[in-house]
């Protein structure tokens, strides 16, 4: 029996790399978490369990919270977390560790991982900022281990947006922030759903890799649900790049961590 278990939410890859550089470190089972949003209830007879998940608007996605609450014994655990995040991690990791309080538990540690960001405006990045980060995360790699390892607690760290946004080139990224603002003030928030073009050739990778389940094949094309975890994975897995965000360039660089496969994904 592993003593670490750890749970990941991942929809381009970042998140399901760093959980498991961390799981070779520790010698941890890794679970994804998608496949079981259905349970009623989570039981796990590590004694200590972990978390990864990326950052959606600056705090963790929707999904998290109702897992979180489905962890059986959670008040008898070492509960720790681990965030990816484009842009800042803000105070992301406080938010999950009330998620978590709430349920009964208490996370006793939260690490803040920079990774590349993947969605409006990721496409001004450089491939050489992707390289650093992927470098700073492996430096920073052993620490982090020791830390779960040996059960350490209080660490929840966090980071203001207001700092990063000119550390990680938000400025270049500011008028397709701000494109897409327009869009959702002058059409509407439903108007701006997912949608395929007509490079698309039906091919059924965008069904395979969303988490959600909420992509279906219809007459040789994708159609979308409304139960989206705004991961898009669907995006960023087409082979074809031929999804986008209401056919609006919104410059969205198509991104997967190098070390991700999509038989990974599945």
């Amino acid at each position: 029996m592993s003593k670490t278990e750890i749970y990941y939410f991942s929809g381009t890859g970042n998140s399901l790399a760093v959980a498991r550089d961390v799981a070779r470190r520790l010698e941890a089972k890794v679970s994804s978490i998608a496949p079981l949003t259905g349970e009623e209830s989570i039981h796990c007879e590590a004694d200590a369990i972990g978390f990864v998940f990326p950052i959606y608007d600056f705090k963790p996605p929707r999904l998290l919270d109702s897992f979180a609450s489905k962890i059986a014994d959670v008040n008898s655990k070492y509960l720790f977390a681990i965030c990816t995040y484009g842009i800042a991690p803000s105070r992301s990791l406080q938010h999950f560790d009330q998620t978590i309080r709430a349920c009964g538990g208490a996370l006793s540690a939260g690490f803040a991982v920079a990774m590349p960001h993947n969605g409006i405006g990721s496409g001004v990045i450089a491939q050489a900022e992707h390289v650093r980060m992927f470098a700073n995360w492996k430096a920073r790699l052993p620490e982090v281990c020791e830390y779960i390892d040996t059960r350490k607690k209080g660490r929840i760290e966090s980071g203001s947006v207001f700092s990063s946004l000119f550390r990680t080139g938000f400025i270049k990224m500011l008028p397709s922030a701000l494109k897409f603002l327009v869009l959702m003030l002058s059409r509407g928030a439903d108007s701006l759903g997912l949608i395929s073009s007509a490079d698309c050739t039906g091919c059924g990778t965008c069904q395979k890799v969303c988490p959600a389940k909420n992509v279906e094949i219809v007459e040789g094309k994708p159609r979308w649900s409304t139960h989206c975890f705004s991961c898009f994975a669907c995006l960023h897995w087409c082979p074809k790049q031929a999804i986008s965000v209401a056919g609006v360039d919104l410059n969205i660089g198509h991104y997967h961590h190098p070390d991700v496969r999509i038989p990974d994904m599945l």
